[in-house]
């Protein structure tokens, strides 16, 4: 559901590559480079750490959002906003994302 939103706001969308780990989703669309990380809960501190690795590797300013299930206000890990994914895809604003 993520991959068809995305594609829907943003165009393109690729999986990525950060030393030796994936990120889910990378976009290019016209708000610039986004990346994109999915999981299921992030409520285990180890599961959490390996979500966040991927896009922690990445070091460039470009936006980071972690899509979860687990229905908490939106929450910044070091500047990787982590988000509730019926909130984002209900969210018509995604360029504030």
């Amino acid at each position: 559901m993520v991959f068809l939103e995305l594609m829907r706001r943003e165009g393109d969308v690729y999986v990525g590559q950060s030393s030796g780990s994936e990120i889910d989703f990378v976009t290019n669309g016209p708000g610039g480079r986004r990346y994109y990380q999915v999981g299921e809960s992030v409520h285990d501190s180890a599961t959490l750490d390996r979500e966040l690795s991927s896009l922690r590797a990445v070091r460039d300013n470009y936006p980071k959002t972690l899509i979860t299930l687990d229905d908490e206000r939106p929450y910044s890990h070091e500047g990787i906003r982590q988000v509730y994914a019926l909130d984002w895809l209900l969210n018509e604003d995604h360029k504030k994302q």
